[in-house]
């Protein structure tokens, strides 16, 4: 059963989403309303984070993005996987990545002390979204994670996205799942939805407990039932991936989400 969000009043917190939930794809053009929307929350006296798989952008230029289409936001409100990533990689010192994602992000692993381009030495093949990515890319994997026990560190386990045109186009999960199956020795590891760590950093950020919070996402499968697993209560806004709740049907009814709304904008907050 689908509950009023008044029902869960008073909320301590807000984990969000931000493509498909603030704007609709890469283009970054904000979904009507969410400007607002957002902005109003910033002004209240409820704390929020931007909860993100983003793995095309650094964190400030994903915020600057943001903020240059009305969007008042500053890099603290942002939870993103490259930042979990950069973390888990210098805790363990593996500096010498397979960087399998966005080109445009190799000189952003350089400033941060990694070697992204490493074969032969290859401590850990990071995956993240690449629309370009071709089979003689990911086949440079097969070495590192057969041969020298390289760990398979996924960004997140998105199985699609959105890309600048509004076009599906197949995530790291699917790529995730073809290296898995592989069975190297070393470990494989996801810092972003929908596994727990970033959930977990994201409250933590906020200072809440899962059940004064309220995670919103246009992603039922990928983000809502992990967080709805935890506690949290969950809002599935149809202005993304999904434009109606039949995606619904893949899962079992006590996962399903506790809100369903066209956008952000119809929620009362």
């Amino acid at each position: 059963m689908i509950e009023p969000l008044g029902k869960f009043n008073p909320l301590s917190g807000y984990l969000i989403d931000i493509e498909g939930v603030l704007v609709r794809d890469k283009r970054y053009l904000p979904i009507p309303g969410s400007v607002e929307w957002l902005n109003h929350l910033a002004d209240g006296e409820t704390p929020f984070c931007l909860v993100s798989n983003n793995t095309t952008d650094r964190p400030q230029d994903l915020i600057a993005k943001l903020n240059e289409v009305g969007f008042q936001l500053e890099i603290k409100h942002l939870v993103g996987v490259l930042e979990l990533a950069v973390q888990w990689l210098r805790v363990r010192e593996k500096k010498r990545i397979l960087w399998l994602g966005s080109p445009q992000l190799t000189d952003f692993w350089v400033e941060e002390g990694f070697v992204p381009n490493s074969i032969e030495d290859c401590q850990t093949v990071v995956l993240g979204v690449n629309p370009r990515l071709e089979v003689a890319d990911m086949d440079q994997a097969l070495g590192p994670l057969l041969e020298q026990g390289a760990d398979l560190l996924c960004l997140h386990r998105n199985s699609f996205y959105l890309d600048g045109k509004g076009r599906r186009r197949l995530g790291p999960g699917a790529w995730a799942g073809a290296f898995e199956a592989l069975g190297g020795d070393g470990q494989v590891v996801t810092v972003g939805k929908p596994d727990e760590k970033i959930y977990k950093e994201a409250l933590k950020r906020l200072g809440i407990l899962p059940e004064k919070a309220l995670f919103v996402s246009d992603d039922p499968v990928a983000d809502l039932v992990t967080a709805g697993r935890m506690g949290m209560r969950t809002a599935f806004v149809l202005s993304g991936k999904y434009p109606d709740h039949a995606v619904l049907g893949r899962l079992d009814q006590e996962d399903w989400p506790d809100i369903v709304c066209s956008c952000p904008a119809d929620m009362d907050i």
